[in-house]
C-alpha cells in the first residue's frame, strides 16, 4: 500500500501498488513475485499505474535545476557533422552523416569525386533511423533497412533508386538484416522471417521481383536461430547460424556460380568470421581455449579446400575481433582488429604467410568501429573513436601502418584526462578501470561527484566511446569511471565465462570493487558516487545499489533486465539462457536469486536514490522489468532519495535520439547531480563540484 507520509521531501505519494499474494514454486525454492499484476500492461490497474508513475517521474524531473544547462552542454558536445567514410558503387559515393552524435543518420550522395554531396530524399517517415546501409554494386540502388520509432520489431528493408531517393521496393520482416548484392547489382542475398512460419530463412531476392517468392537459400524453424550472409568475390556465399546469444557457431559456403549447395565447413572452434580471398582461400576467424582467437587458412583444392592450418596465432592478452583484405604493389595484406583491454590495436601482416609487418598507429587509446576497403590500391578507411576524439573516419596505408583524417573530427579534446588504471575485486581478480577527470588537478585531488559504469555481459567490451553526456559531467567539474568487470571480453573469452550464467555474481562483486577503489584512493565518497548503466549494465546498476543502498548516493539504470527469475518471458528473453541461465536448473536459480535485484529489495531502502528509465518501444528488453521493480522499490522505500520509474515514448532498446536524446541526457545528468552534490561553482576560472 502507499504510505501515508510524503516518501521524500516535495515528493507527492507513490502511486498505489497492490501486492498479491503470489508464489511460486522453483525445486522445492518458495519465490515471491507480488507485482505480477504489473505484468498485464493492458488492465486498467496496470494502466493507472503507468500513468500516475509517469506523472510523478516527469513532474520532479522537470523541477530539477540546471535542466537547460545540462541540455545546452550535450548538445553542443554532441558536435558537427559526423561522416562515415564513404562506400564507392559504380560512379557512385555514399556515405552516413548527421548533424551531431544525437540525431539520425541521413545518407548522402555523389555523382562523382568531385561532385557536392546530396541528400539521398528517400521518403521514410519523421520516426525512421536508418541503421544499415549497401548500395548496389553498380551504384543504381542502395538498399536500407530503418527502425521506426525504436521498435526494432519494425524495421523494413527498402530498395532505394540513388538517382531520384524514390522507394521502389520494400520487405517486411527483416530485423537485423544483412544485405549482400551480387556484382550485376540486380540480386541480393539477405535474411528475413520466414513468412507464416515460426524462425527466419535466408532469401535471394531479384530487383523488380514480388518478395513473397523469393528464392529461400537456407533456413529453419527455431526462433532463436540468427544468421548472417557474407558473399565473397561473387561467388563463394557463406552463411553463419548460432542459437540465440551462444558462441557456438556453424558455418555453411555455397559456390552460387555452379550448383549453389550449402555444404558445412568443419570448423571445431566458433567461428566470428569466414571469408573467401581473390585466391580462392578460405580465411577464419575463430575461438581459442584461452578465448583471444586466432586466424585459420585453408587452400583451394579439387571439390573444396584443403586441411586448415594457422595463419595468425593467437595474441594472447589481446581479442582479436575481425580482419581485412587489402592488395598492394607488394602483395596481398591482411589487417587484423584486436581489443586489450577494450582498446582497439590494428596490426599489418602478409596476407600469405601470417608474417606481421607493421601496427597501425591509432589516433589513441580507442575503438576501430569499422574497416572498409579504401580508394585505391593499398588503402583501408576506417571509423574510429575514444573518450576525447568524436566517431570520425580514417584513411589507412597499410604499407606504413599510418593513418591520415578524412574529416574534421578526429581532433581530440584537451580538457579532460584519460587514466587508465586495475584494480582488485574481492577474490583477488585485477580488473581495468578507466577514469575520465577533468584536465586540471593531479589524480585523486579531492573527492568529486563520480559516474561509475560497467557492461559485463554476453562478452561485449565497454568500449572507449564519445559520450557527450559523460564529457558534460566531466566538464562540470564530476568523474565518470568505466569498469570492465567479469562478463565481458576485456581480457579473453574466460572473463566473459567468470562473469556469466552461475558466475554472473562475479561482474556486480567487480562493480563493488571498483566503487570501494574509487572512495579509498580518494576519487570521490559513497555519497558522492552514482551508478550509471543499460541492459545489462544497467542490471549490474539496480543489482549493486540493492545489496549495498548506503555504498551509493543513487542509481540510473536504462533498459535493463530486472525481474531475472521470469525474464525468458518476455522480449529476447529466451536468447539470453546461455548468458544468465533459466531458472529451470537448480544451480542456476540459486545464482539468479542471489542477484536477482527485483528479488533482493530489502525493507527500509534507504538512502539511494534511483531512477528506472524504460523505452516504450524496447522490443528486447520489456518494460515490464522497470515496473515490478520500480513498485518493489517504493514499497520498501525508507529513510530514501525518491524511487522514479520513467517512460520514454517512441524509444526503443538503443536509446532516444535528437531533441528526445537531448532531453533524457539532461534529466538524468540532473537526476545524478543533484543526489551526488554536483555543483558547479566558478572559482578563478574552474568549475567543479562540493
Amino acid at each position: 500500500m502507499k504510505p501515508a507520509e510524503e516518501p521524500y521531501p516535495g515528493l507527492p505519494r507513490y502511486p498505489e501498488a497492490p501486492r498479491e499474494r503470489i508464489v511460486d514454486d522453483y525445486h522445492g525454492r518458495p519465490v515471491a513475485d507480488p507485482y505480477r499484476w504489473l505484468e498485464e500492461e493492458g488492465s486498467p490497474a496496470a494502466r493507472r499505474w503507468i500513468g500516475d508513475q509517469q506523472l510523478l517521474s516527469t513532474g520532479y524531473l522537470e523541477r530539477l535545476p540546471g535542466q537547460e544547462d545540462w541540455k545546452r552542454m550535450v548538445r553542443e558536445l554532441a558536435g558537427g557533422p559526423a561522416p562515415v567514410p564513404a562506400k564507392i558503387a559504380g560512379s557512385r559515393e555514399f556515405r552516413l552523416s548527421r548533424p551531431d552524435a544525437l540525431s539520425p543518420w541521413e545518407v548522402l550522395v555523389r555523382e562523382g569525386g568531385d561532385a557536392p554531396w546530396r541528400p539521398l530524399g528517400a521518403a521514410f517517415p519523421p520516426e525512421a533511423a536508418v541503421t544499415r546501409w549497401q548500395p548496389s554494386p553498380t551504384g543504381e540502388h542502395i538498399a536500407l533497412q530503418v527502425v521506426l520509432a525504436g521498435d526494432e520489431r519494425q524495421t523494413p528493408l527498402s530498395v532505394v533508386e540513388a538517382a531520384t531517393g524514390r522507394i521502389v521496393e520494400e520487405i517486411a520482416h527483416t530485423r537485423y538484416s544483412p544485405v549482400e548484392w551480387r556484382a550485376d547489382g540486380r540480386s541480393f542475398f539477405y535474411v528475413r522471417g520466414r513468412p507464416g512460419r515460426p524462425g527466419t530463412g535466408v532469401y535471394r531476392h531479384t530487383i523488380g521481383a514480388d518478395p513473397a517468392g523469393d528464392e529461400l537459400v537456407a533456413g529453419d524453424e527455431g526462433d532463436l536461430t540468427r544468421y548472417h550472409v557474407r558473399l565473397c568475390c561473387d561467388r563463394w556465399l557463406i552463411l553463419t547460424l548460432r542459437e540465440g546469444t551462444s558462441p557456438q557457431t556453424h558455418v555453411f559456403v555455397a559456390d552460387v556460380e555452379t550448383d549453389g549447395r550449402l555444404r558445412p565447413l568443419s570448423l571445431e572452434a566458433a567461428s566470428a568470421g569466414v571469408l573467401v580471398d581473390a585466391d580462392g582461400r578460405l580465411l577464419a576467424t575463430v575461438s581459442t581455449p584461452a578465448g583471444f582467437g586466432q586466424v585459420l587458412v585453408a587452400d583451394p583444392v579439387p571439390g573444396g579446400w584443403g586441411p586448415w592450418r594457422i595463419l595468425l596465432p593467437e595474441d594472447p592478452g589481446a581479442v582479436l575481433s575481425s580482419v581485412a583484405l587489402a592488395r598492394t604493389a607488394r602483395g596481398g595484406r591482411l589487417v587484423a582488429l584486436r581489443a586489450r583491454d577494450g582498446v582497439s590495436r590494428m596490426t599489418v601482416h602478409d596476407a600469405v604467410t601470417g608474417a606481421a609487418l607493421t601496427e597501425v598507429a591509432l589516433p589513441g587509446a580507442g575503438t576501430v568501429l569499422g574497416i572498409r576497403t579504401g580508394p585505391g590500391p593499398g588503402a583501408l578507411t576506417l571509423r574510429y573513436t575514444d573518450w576525447a576524439i568524436p566517431p570520425s573516419a580514417w584513411h589507412l596505408d597499410v604499407e606504413s601502418g599510418r593513418v591520415s583524417p578524412l574529416d574534421a573530427g578526429g581532433v581530440p579534446r584537451a580538457d579532460i584526462r584519460v587514466l587508465h588504471r586495475t584494480y582488485r575485486s574481492a577474490d583477488g581478480t585485477e580488473v581495468p578501470l578507466t577514469i575520465l577527470a577533468p584536465a586540471a588537478g593531479p589524480d585523486g585531488d579531492r573527492p568529486r561527484p563520480t559516474v561509475l559504469s560497467a557492461y559485463g555481459g554476453f562478452g561485449l567490451s565497454f568500449r572507449p566511446s564519445y559520450e557527450p553526456d559523460i564529457l558534460a559531467w566531466v566538464l562540470r567539474g564530476g568523474v565518470g569511471a568505466v569498469a570492465g568487470v567479469r562478463g565481458g571480453s576485456e581480457r579473453g573469452r574466460q572473463w566473459h565465462r567468470d562473469g556469466a550464467g552461475t558466475r554472473k555474481p562475479n561482474a556486480l562483486a567487480d562493480l563493488h570493487a571498483a566503487a570501494d577503489w574509487l572512495v579509498r584512493h580518494g576519487w570521490t565518497r559513497p555519497e558522492q558516487l552514482a551508478l550509471l548503466g543499460s541492459s545489462n549494465g544497467g542490471l549490474l546498476a539496480a543489482g549493486a545499489v540493492v545489496q549495498r543502498p548506503r555504498a551509493y548516493a543513487a542509481a540510473v539504470s536504462v533498459g535493463a533486465p530486472l525481474d531475472m527469475i521470469r525474464y525468458e518471458r518476455w522480449g529476447l528473453g529466451r536468447a539470453w539462457r546461455r548468458e544468465y541461465g533459466s531458472p529451470d536448473d537448480p544451480a542456476a536459480l540459486e545464482a539468479l536469486l542471489s542477484y536477482s535485484p527485483y528479488h533482493n529489495v530489502s525493507a527500509p531502502f534507504v538512502h539511494a536514490a534511483v531512477l528506472l528509465v524504460a523505452g516504450d518501444n524496447d522490443t528486447r528488453v520489456d518494460p515490464v522489468h522497470s515496473r515490478k521493480m520500480a513498485a518493489q522499490l517504493q514499497h520498501a522505500a525508507g529513510a530514501a532519495g525518491p524511487v522514479l520509474h520513467h517512460l520514454v515514448e517512441k524509444m526503443g532498446h538503443t536509446g532516444a535520439q535528437g531533441e528526445d536524446g537531448a532531453r533524457l541526457a539532461a534529466r538524468m545528468l540532473a537526476f545524478m547531480a543533484v543526489h551526488t552534490g554536483l555543483t558547479p561553482i566558478t572559482d578563478g576560472g574552474e568549475v567543479h563540484g562540493r
